[in-house]
C-alpha cells in the first residue's frame, strides 16, 4: 500500500493514470461508503471520510480505510481547522505530513502513521456547502500540484456523484420512514385489517384482529381452511370466501364470525383493491354498539316496572299480528285476553306505592310463568294488561285464567310475614279471521272485562260478539 501510495500521489503519470481509472467507477449506483472504498483502493490512500450535516441538522459521518475515525475525531479535526481559516475563502487544506497529528488524540494509532492529507469543501449543485471530504495517506506528500491536480478533478466527479448518492439515500430514507410510519399504522390502527390469498392463508393480519378475534396470524395458517374458524357454517363460509377476492364492495358488509373463545361478534367490513391485484379486507368491531342498540331496542319496547311489553309495542305486536292472519289462507285460533287487577287502588291505599308495585310484577311474573312461548304480554294502562295468544281459542283462554288464579292464590306476594293474594278480572276476545281492526277488537275487549267487574270482580268473560 505504501509503494502504491507513493507511485500513485507523487507521479504525474502514474496519478494521471490512476484517476482515469478512478473516474468510471465512481457511480451514482454505489453507496457513500462504497464510494470511499473504491477511492482509497485506487489511490492508494490510507483514510477517506465524508461529514455532511443532514436536514435535521445533526452531523452525518461517513469513513472507510485501514484506519478507524470516530465522529468526535472529525468534529474536532474541522473545529480546529475551520476556526485557523475563519478569515479566509477555500476549497481545500493540504498537509505534506503529520496530519495525523492533527486529526487524532497522541494514544491513537494514526497520531504517527498519517501523513499526507486533504480536506476539500463539498458543495451542492447551487453552490452551497453541505459537507466535507478527508483524504488521508500513510505517506508525505513530496508532489503536491500532482495532488492538487487529482483533487480538482477528483472533485468535480464528487460534487455531482455525492449529490446523487445523498438525495438517493435521503429519498430511500424518507421511503424507509413512510414505510415504517404505515406499518406502525397498519399494526396500530383500531381498524380490523387483514388479506387472505386465492389459497386460502393469511397474509396480512394486525393487531387489532388478533385483539377482537382472539387469534395469531400464525395459529391460523396451521389450519388447511383458515375460514373455518370464523365461520362453521359452510354456506356462509363459500360467500364470505367468495367476497374476499372479489371486487371492492360497494357498501359495508355486516358479517357474524366466531371468536376464538366461541363467542359471535358483529363485524361491519369492506374490501380494497390493493397495486398487486390482492384485496384488503377493512373492518370495524361493532359487537358492542349492535349489543347497545338492541339494549335501547328493548328498552324502548320494555315496561320498566314489570318488563313485559309496554303499550306501544304491544298494540303493534298484535297488529302484526292480525296482519299475519289476514294473510293466512285459511283462519288460525287466536285470541285476545285483557287484564286488571282487582282492588288495586286499595292495595296501593292500604299497602303503599312500593308494594302497588310489587303486585304487578307479581301478577305478571305468574302470567308469564303459566302463558305459552309465543304468547305476548304487554301493559296497557296502570294495572291493566293484554296477552295475545295465537293457536288459542277463548276455552284455552278461560283454563289459562283458571291456572292463574290457582297460581296467584298458592304463590301470594309475600310481605313481611303477610301473604297478599291477588285477585283479577279478565275479557276475551276471539278474534275472527280476517278482523283488521284492531280499535275494534280492544273496545270488545275492554267491553267483556267490564261486564266481568261489573258482576262481581274475580270473572273472566268472553265477548259474545264485535260491535
Amino acid at each position: 500500500m505504501n509503494d502504491r501510495c507513493r507511485e500513485v500521489v507523487n507521479d504525474s503519470v502514474q496519478a494521471l493514470h490512476a484517476l482515469a481509472k478512478l473516474m468510471p467507477l465512481l457511480t451514482s449506483q454505489s453507496s457513500l461508503a462504497g464510494m470511499l472504498e473504491t477511492i482509497n483502493r485506487t489511490l492508494g490512500s490510507t483514510l477517506a471520510w465524508i461529514s455532511m450535516d443532514d436536514d435535521a441538522g445533526m452531523q452525518r459521518v461517513i469513513c472507510a480505510g485501514n484506519l478507524s475515525c470516530h465522529s468526535f475525531d472529525i468534529t474536532h479535526f474541522l473545529a480546529s481547522t475551520l476556526l485557523q481559516r475563519q478569515h479566509r475563502s477555500w476549497r481545500s487544506i493540504y498537509w505534506k505530513e503529520n496530519v495525523g497529528k492533527v486529526l487524532f488524540t497522541p494514544s491513537h494509532p494514526g497520531y504517527q502513521h498519517l501523513q499526507g492529507g486533504v480536506l476539500c469543501k463539498l458543495a451542492d449543485r447551487e453552490g452551497k456547502g453541505n459537507g466535507y471530504f478527508f483524504l488521508g495517506f500513510s505517506q508525505r506528500l513530496l508532489s503536491m500540484p500532482t495532488l492538487k491536480h487529482v483533487i480538482v478533478v477528483l472533485m468535480e466527479k464528487l460534487s455531482d456523484r455525492f449529490a446523487e448518492i445523498v438525495a438517493r439515500e435521503r429519498t430511500a430514507a424518507e421511503m424507509q420512514r413512510v414505510v415504517t410510519h404505515y406499518k406502525i399504522l397498519f399494526e396500530r390502527a383500531p381498524v380490523l385489517m387483514s388479506s387472505f390469498d386465492r389459497q386460502n392463508r393469511c397474509v396480512l393480519w394486525n393487531a387489532e384482529c388478533e385483539k377482537v378475534f382472539g387469534w395469531r396470524m400464525a395459529e391460523i395458517n396451521t389450519h388447511a381452511d383458515p375460514l373455518a374458524l370464523f365461520c362453521p357454517d359452510q354456506e356462509e363460509r363459500r360467500c364470505v370466501r367468495g367476497s374476499l377476492n372479489a371486487l371492492p364492495l360497494n357498501d359495508m358488509y355486516e358479517w357474524h364470525p366466531r371468536r376464538k373463545d366461541g363467542a359471535t361478534l358483529t363485524i361491519l367490513w369492506s374490501n380494497v383493491p390493493l397495486p398487486d391485484g390482492s384485496i384488503l379486507n377493512i373492518g370495524l368491531d361493532i359487537t358492542e354498539r349492535k349489543k347497545a342498540e338492541q339494549q335501547l331496542a328493548v328498552r324502548a319496547m320494555t315496561d320498566d316496572l314489570t318488563g313485559c311489553l309496554n303499550r306501544s309495542a304491544i298494540l303493534q305486536r298484535l297488529t302484526a299480528a292480525l296482519e299475519s292472519e289476514r294473510r293466512q289462507d285459511r283462519a288460525h285460533p287466536f285470541c285476545v285476553l285483557m287484564f286488571d287487577l282487582d282492588y288495586f287502588k286499595q292495595i296501593n291505599d292500604g299497602w303503599g306505592h312500593q308494594v302497588g308495585d310489587r303486585a304487578l310484577v307479581h301478577f305478571c311474573d305468574c302470567l308469564r310463568e303459566i302463558s305459552p312461548a309465543s304468547s305476548s304480554l304487554g301493559r296497557v294502562g296502570g294495572e291493566e294488561f293484554l296477552l295475545l295468544l295465537p293457536g288459542a281459542t277463548s276455552a284455552a283462554a278461560l283454563t289459562l285464567c283458571t291456572a292463574l288464579r290457582e297460581a296467584l292464590r298458592t304463590s301470594p306476594l309475600q310481605i313481611g310475614d303477610k301473604a297478599l293474594i291477588l285477585a283479577f278480572s279478565a275479557g276475551v276476545v276471539d278474534v275472527r279471521f280476517g278482523q283488521r281492526d284492531v280499535s275494534l277488537l280492544l273496545t270488545q275487549a275492554d267491553r267483556a272485562l267490564y261486564d266481568a267487574k261489573r258482576t262481581g270482580r274475580g270473572k273472566t268473560v268472553v265477548a259474545v260478539d264485535y260491535l
